[in-house]
């Protein structure tokens, strides 16, 4: 029998406004509805400062957060049947938490995720080290350097002031199959006993088996120490165009079984969290 979810839920996705993504609010909408979906979560990335992002390239600009809002609006009345989460995702970076509080002083988001796509520095220099683009920065630096300062801005971020709801894809850096050539354990411990204590969700991200790395973030061992730490974790597709939403879930519900949990934790527009169990049967 094959294994699945007994509710489908996706709690991180794309659109055309993101600046690197494709596809419409109500093209992702309709593309979960396509699959029976009961809730999907709208997770654009906020706009990054003139000086960090100055084509747009990684989220929207400042004039299309009120458009997103209106899209989300118009979604919700097209599509009654499926509830549809205002989610924001913020790219942290050392000294961004006034700006993003900021931010979210300004917009009523109903999910607020993080994530920790490039390393950044007092002096205001840059390197997003998870694209392709800038894959030559992993030369001029040693691996485990950069595990190391990724960790350090994942926690500075968990125990900022920013009222973080989720986790995004939690050792991003292994995107370009950089993965560890360490012993992460002291690293993934205390990620999760800070997750636990910050009160947030992980994700299961499907999206890793697309990526020159080919396996899902987080890596088995990991998830389970989330698992262990007592971390709730939902699962999302990362969809940067309709039709990958929802891609590949059969595999991510295996992988939270494998690590000990029985159930996706799913983030409302409330705010609230609700729980769907896993389907008991083995992949």
């Amino acid at each position: 029998m094959t294994a699945m979810a007994t509710e489908k839920t996706d709690s991180h996705t794309h659109t055309w406004f993101s600046g690197h993504g494709s596809g419409t609010v109500d093209e992702v909408v309709c593309a979960a509805l396509a699959q029976n979906m009961t809730m999907v979560a709208l997770t654009e990335h906020l706009p990054l400062p003139a000086e960090v992002d100055p084509d747009s390239t990684f989220g929207m600009t400042p004039a299309q957060v009120d458009e997103y809002f209106a899209a989300l609006d118009e979604a919700r009345l097209a599509h009654p049947q499926i509830e549809i989460v205002t989610g924001i995702e913020l790219d942290w970076r050392f000294g961004a938490e006034e700006y993003l509080l900021g931010w979210l002083e300004r917009y009523p988001f109903e999910l607020i995720a993080c994530g920790v796509h490039m390393l950044s520095y007092p002096n205001g220099d840059h390197w997003e080290f998870d694209h392709p683009a800038f894959a030559d920065g992993w030369n001029e630096r040693s691996e485990e350097g950069v595990w190391w300062e990724y960790f350090d801005l994942w926690m500075q971020a968990i125990t900022s002031k920013v009222p973080f709801d989720l986790m995004n894809h939690p050792d991003l850096p292994k995107k370009l199959d950089h993965r560890p050539t360490f012993d992460p354990t002291e690293y993934y411990h205390a990620m999760a006993e800070a997750a636990a204590k910050a009160g947030v969700m992980v994700e299961v991200n499907t999206s890793g088996l697309h990526k020159p790395v080919g396996e899902l973030y987080p890596a088995p061992d990991l998830l389970r120490t989330f698992y262990l730490a007592g971390v709730p974790c939902t699962i999302s597709s990362d969809a940067h165009k309709p039709a990958h939403v929802g891609r590949n879930f059969e595999e991510g519900y295996a992988a939270m079984r494998a690590a000990g949990y029985t159930h996706v934790t799913v983030p409302t527009r409330t705010g609230d969290r609700r729980e769907i169990p896993l389907n008991e049967y083995s992949p």
